[in-house]
């Protein structure tokens, strides 16, 4: 779960789908924080402009990789719920 700040406040117990969206009709700086595939707190710095999250405090100031940030996250973050076998077999 990810947890948002940026000048409006605070959200949290959003998923990489929810923070996705939130960030797409978003402009200006935001921080956002997470648990990492190895249990630690992990904190980035966004500048979001235009729907485009960029990482601010790296070299060029580089576009968020998603599928990075999908992949960086705490195993359990990345579970998703299976479909009951009833609805499969249909």
């Amino acid at each position: 779960m990810f947890e948002i700040w940026d000048e409006a406040g605070q959200a949290k117990g959003l998923n990489l789908q929810q923070l996705q969206q939130r960030l797409t009709s978003y402009r200006g700086e935001v921080m956002v924080r997470y648990i990492n595939r190895i249990g630690l707190p992990t904190t980035l710095f966004l500048t979001v402009d235009k729907g485009l999250a960029y990482q601010r405090f790296k070299a060029d100031t580089p576009l968020l990789d998603w599928d990075w940030l999908a992949q960086a996250i705490e195993p359990e973050q990345r579970k998703t719920p299976l479909l009951p076998l009833e609805a499969v077999a249909r």
